[in-house]
């Protein structure tokens, strides 16, 4: 009898034991998580719409204390509905401290003054480089994810942007079609832009690859004439207010070769800056470039 009365008594000691340790162990795992969530920022500025657009799919909202004036911009963001719900700056430094931030994060072509007033003060500032490419999205998200504390999101986000650039990559061989996206007063993107890599994923051959020029020039309709592309994107018209620069849109011999051409329409936040919503411009490319075939160009054309 006593036996068993002792044996009942350790049982119950050692039951209790283990409730308190894995109480314990409850309370300092919460601790931890709680620790951990802390020391992430949660105050957390962007002062350029292109890391608004990478910063609003790595954090929940309430640890962002602003983003550009330009995230609500149709013409520029697609994330015009979130940003309705924050605080939007116009990228001045006095305007930055007052809103006490922990992290502040930006592009590498935003005002430098600004930036270098922030950093002289000590304050955190991440710049992150243009992006050129899509895998330099990747590397954007890869940067800003460990800056912000959220590394595991980071690479999910990662691993599906490159599994749907697999998916949408263009594979065939042969001659590619010429693509061109033309904007207001005859601007278009050469090699080493993200327009360019985009492009030649989709298929398509580039206009810088056929003209030899890198970044941003104005082309000239009578170019535009001689080089036939296959496929045209205008870009956005700014008509709303009237500009002179929108007039050669109107132009009748452009509207002759559009009449001759498959037009293609990729709002301009899609690939203004890098994104995971890039993505979709990539796509509106790659379905396009599956109806389309090179033209057949005479040497005058070529040359």
């Amino acid at each position: 009898m006593g036996c068993a009365m002792a044996a009942e008594q350790d049982r119950e000691s050692n039951l209790k034991q283990w409730f308190a340790l894995c109480c314990a162990g409850f309370i300092f795992s919460a601790c931890a998580s709680v620790a951990l969530e802390v020391d992430k920022p949660q105050r957390i500025v962007s002062i350029n719409i292109c890391t608004d657009q990478l910063l609003i799919k790595l954090v929940d909202q309430k640890r962002i204390a602003s983003l550009s004036r330009l995230a609500s911009d149709p013409r520029s963001s697609w994330i015009g509905a979130e940003a309705s719900n924050l605080h939007l700056n116009r990228g001045t430094a006095e305007e930055v401290i007052t809103l006490n931030p922990d992290l502040i994060i930006t592009s590498a072509f935003s005002f430098r003054p600004t930036v270098t007033i922030l950093e002289q003060l000590g304050y955190r500032v991440i710049q992150l480089p243009i992006a050129k490419s899509l895998d330099e999205i990747s590397s954007n998200l890869r940067i800003l994810a460990n800056a912000v504390g959220e590394p595991d999101r980071g690479s999910i986000l990662i691993n599906e942007f490159r599994s749907e650039i697999e998916h949408q990559t263009f594979r065939g061989t042969g001659p590619r079609p010429l693509f061109v996206s033309y904007e207001v007063d005859g601007w278009t993107t050469g090699k080493n832009s993200l327009v360019a890599d985009i492009t030649r994923t989709a298929g398509f051959e580039t206009i810088g690859d056929r003209l030899g020029f890198s970044g941003g020039r104005k082309v000239s309709l009578e170019e535009l004439l001689i080089l036939q592309p296959e496929l045209i994107d205008l870009g956005h018209p700014w008509s709303e207010p009237p500009a002179l620069a929108s007039e050669s849109l109107r132009h009748p011999a452009l509207r002759a070769l559009l009449a001759s051409t498959e037009v293609v329409d990729i709002p301009d936040p899609l690939w203004i800056c890098g994104s995971t919503r890039t993505l979709e411009a990539l796509t509106i490319l790659r379905d396009a470039r599956d109806g389309i075939q090179p033209r057949k160009r005479s040497a005058h054309t070529d040359g």
